[in-house]
């Protein structure tokens, strides 16, 4: 059991290495450099006197056959030179012999016999006290995981220029998903929603499911006007500083109703929106974007 936790950690260490190594290939602008065989770069050759005693003594019929049985080759070749041809086969004879008395020797073929297979090893270890606890960290490890990404910070990735300059194609944020049962959706906010009825008139059957994300403009019970490419919320234009360039389109006036807000795109003229499908109810938001931290040199809390 012990030998068993031994492995499986090595082998945590391994993945973790190779994921580095993986990582650190996959780095933009660092190709990797071509191996060479270079031997004053620390490939070493052996020298030919040393190539020579090695071949000369591995090839010998003496050496060969006490490689096979396990035993010492200074005996028999000390015999072979001092008798002969006579020394020789005597040499020969001791080691027929020792090969004889390990194949009837029956404590091996017992070993074989009582040695556990491969699932029966799972279940020892399994059944140890280190196995149990191995087996508990794992377990609790990966239910951490799954649970903080259901419930708390999701992943997402952003796969269209609809949120340009905000958000670019291939960007990746995290979305919480969890302070909207203490704290209101409020204007600015960037949230990922699944896409409401109404957005299905408009697109493929196979893209209405699809969730979106977009930037509130407005909550509900506001009145909004689009008027001339700027918008309006309560009579009052709005600064918005994180949009591409100002609509070329209307909207409204109209007041959101209760239970919903109404959602557009950061770039205005791109952007399936609310100006087209209308109000989103609250009930489809997912969560607000809070952080993009994908690539680095874009990384940061999202603007609202």
């Amino acid at each position: 059991s012990r030998k068993m936790t031994a492995s499986l950690r090595a082998l945590r260490g391994l993945l973790v290495c190779c994921a580095v190594m993986v990582a650190s290939a996959a780095v933009p602008g660092k190709p990797a450099s071509p191996c060479r065989r270079d031997l004053s770069a620390g490939f070493v050759p052996a020298s030919p006197s040393s190539l020579l005693r090695r071949s000369s003594t591995a090839s010998s019929p003496a050496a060969k056959r006490a490689r096979v049985a396990g035993a010492s080759l200074a005996p028999a070749l000390r015999m072979s030179s001092e008798g002969g041809s006579d020394g020789k086969n005597k040499a020969l004879e001791k080691l027929a012999a020792v090969d004889n008395n390990k194949k009837d020797d029956p404590s091996d073929a017992a070993d074989e016999e009582d040695r556990p297979g491969f699932v029966q090893e799972i279940v020892n270890w399994f059944n140890s006290e280190d196995g149990r606890e191995e087996a508990f960290q794992w377990t609790v490890t990966f239910t951490l995981a799954l649970s903080f990404r259901i419930f708390i910070l999701e992943p997402r990735f952003i796969p269209s220029l609809s949120m340009y300059p905000t958000f670019e194609v291939g960007d990746q944020l995290a979305v919480d998903k969890v302070s909207k049962f203490w704290r209101e959706y409020q204007r600015k906010d960037v949230v990922v929603f699944r896409s409401p009825p109404a957005f299905a008139k408009f697109v493929d059957k196979g893209k209405a499911e699809e969730d979106l994300i977009k930037r509130i403009v407005a909550i509900e019970g506001d009145k909004v006007q689009v008027k001339n490419g700027l918008l309006y919320v309560n009579d009052q234009k709005v600064d918005e500083p994180y949009t591409f360039e100002e609509a070329e389109y209307d909207y409204g006036p109209k007041v959101v109703p209760q239970g919903c807000v109404l959602v557009f795109g950061d770039n205005r003229n791109e952007s399936l929106d609310s100006h087209i499908w209308g109000e989103l109810p609250k009930e489809n938001i997912i969560g607000r974007a809070v952080v993009k931290y994908w690539p680095p040199n874009r990384a940061g809390t999202v603007e609202n």
